[in-house]
């Protein structure tokens, strides 16, 4: 097997062996793998792998590529070779890239005991980013976080809203464990209601909050709850976390289809955030 490994790195193989077993079959091979689905240890070895067997591949192929130009008899030969190189750098690079992006640049939907949804939840030193749909599900990949890690601080969120009693629980939790909230990119719906949860609570420079007010808003659907009363119940704790009320009748009183975005002065002077 060393040989083997030896001869193609020489360009020493026949034509046949180095450009459909050495270039493509072990290209086909080799991209087909799961690797994205293995655990991170896994995988890191995995791309590093498939990176060796790139280098030894390619300088295998331009080694008998160039041995070949020698010979006229197989001198036409190395096209072939050249043109499975060129296949073999787009099949593995291809998947160690796919690999790179999955596994270290993406973020995946949290899996819970309830399986997955439009939410994402992940924790990056001592913050907790919660992004998407407000919901139970998110609720529940919080507590998970929150019950293995006992150095979170903060929570940031990104998202467009969602379910209100959801968006109540998960403010909750925030304020019990006195964890500060921020806003990176934009915060509307309920959504700021989780966000007023939170000791102190920090927006970026062009980040946009959105505030409307309740409506039932399900064809179909008999209503079972009172959009006024529950406005009114969550009008009464944002109050109750020094939010001015001026502020409030306004937020509430903008229509639920539309959206209200104050300016970052507005928020500081409503006393909706805690930094100007």
């Amino acid at each position: 097997m060393r040989s083997y490994f030896k001869d193609h790195w020489t360009g020493q193989l026949g034509f046949g062996t180095t450009l459909f077993i050495n270039l493509l079959v072990v290209s086909f091979i080799a991209s087909s793998l799961p690797i994205e689905d293995w655990p991170l240890w896994a995988a890191t070895l995995g791309v590093a792998t498939i990176a060796t067997l790139l280098v030894w591949q390619i300088v295998g192929g331009l080694r008998w590529a160039k041995n070949a130009k020698q010979d006229r008899a197989t001198g036409s030969d190395a096209w072939g070779v050249y043109l499975g190189m060129i296949v073999a750098v787009a099949m593995m690079g291809f998947q160690m890239l796919d690999v790179v992006a999955t596994r270290y640049f993406s973020e995946t939907p949290f899996k819970t005991i309830f399986g997955n949804d439009d939410f994402t939840a992940s924790l990056k030193g001592d913050t907790i980013y919660l992004g998407g749909e407000v919901n139970y599900l998110m609720y529940h990949a919080m507590l998970i976080i929150l019950s293995e890690h006992d150095n979170v601080t903060t929570i940031s969120l990104e998202s467009p809203g969602g379910i209100v009693f959801a968006g109540r629980t998960i403010g909750k939790i925030i304020e019990e464990n006195q964890l500060d909230t921020h806003v990176r990119n934009y915060c509307y719906s309920v959504c700021t209601l989780v966000f007023a949860a939170g000791e102190n609570r920090i927006i970026e420079r062009n980040a946009e909050i959105g505030f409307h007010g309740y409506s039932f808003d399900m064809p179909g659907r008999f209503p079972t709850v009172s959009p006024v009363e529950e406005q009114g119940k969550d009008r009464e704790y944002l109050a109750s976390r020094g939010i001015d009320d001026g502020f409030l009748k306004r937020a509430f009183g903008t229509d639920a289809k539309t959206l209200w975005k104050p300016t970052r002065a507005e928020l500081y002077a409503a006393g909706f955030t805690t930094e100007p």
